[in-house]
C-alpha cells in the first residue's frame, strides 16, 4: 500500500509539473505579440480586430465585455477596420449593440455566433473567415491562449489586452485558465 501511494504522488507531482512548464511555454511563447496601442500602425494587412465574448446577463454585458469592447473602440477609432465579435449569439448580439451605441459603423462590425470556445473561435477565424492576420482583444491572462491557439493555426495574430482589473472570480478564472492552456496545448500537437 505504501509503494501504491509513493508512486500515485510521484505521478502526480510529475504531472504538475509537466502543466507549469506547459504553461510557461505557451505564456512565453507569443508574448512579443501582445502588444500597446501605440504600436497597431507598425502591423499591416490586418483583416479584422477580434473581440472574444464573455458573460451576458438578458443582454447586459459584464464589466470584463466593457473592457474588451472598449479596447476595440479605442483600435478601431486607430486602423478602422472590421470589428469581429465571437461568442454565443447572445454574446454577440449584445456586443454588436454595444458598438454601435460606441459609434461604431454597423457595416464594420462582424459575428461569428459558433465561436463557443476560444479554440473553436480561433478556428473559425482560419476555416470560415479565412482571416490571415488579426489583432485580439482580450484580457492578457486569456491573450496567452488566444494568440498561441491563432498562432498555431496558421494565423497571425497579435493581441492587445483589455484593461485588466481583479473581476468577481478572478482566481478560478487563473486556474481554468492554466488548465485551459494545458488542453489546447495538447490539443494543437495532436
Amino acid at each position: 500500500m505504501k509503494k501504491i501511494l509513493k508512486i500515485t504522488g510521484v505521478i502526480f507531482i510529475i504531472g504538475i509539473i509537466i502543466m507549469v512548464i506547459i504553461n510557461g511555454y505557451v505564456k512565453n511563447k507569443y508574448e512579443d505579440k501582445i502588444i500597446e496601442l501605440n504600436k497597431i500602425s507598425d502591423i499591416k494587412n490586418i483583416d479584422a480586430i477580434v473581440v472574444l465574448g464573455a458573460k451576458v446577463d438578458e443582454d447586459k454585458i459584464s464589466l470584463m465585455l466593457k473592457d474588451r469592447l472598449d479596447k476595440a473602440v479605442e483600435v478601431y477609432n486607430i486602423i478602422n477596420i472590421n470589428i469581429l465579435n465571437t461568442g454565443t449569439k447572445e454574446e454577440v448580439k449584445a456586443m454588436n449593440n454595444y458598438l454601435i451605441d460606441n459609434n461604431i459603423d454597423i457595416n464594420k462590425i462582424k459575428e461569428d455566433t459558433k465561436g463557443l470556445s476560444t479554440f473553436e473561435s480561433m478556428k473559425n477565424l482560419k476555416e470560415t473567415f479565412k482571416y490571415k492576420k488579426v489583432i485580439i482583444i482580450t484580457q492578457k491572462y486569456h491573450l496567452y491562449r488566444s494568440l498561441y491557439i491563432a498562432n498555431q493555426l496558421g494565423i497571425d495574430a497579435y493581441g492587445i489586452s483589455a484593461k485588466q482589473i481583479n473581476y468577481s472570480g478572478q482566481i478560478f478564472r487563473e486556474i481554468r485558465e492554466i488548465l485551459a492552456r494545458n488542453k489546447d496545448f495538447i490539443l494543437s500537437i495532436m
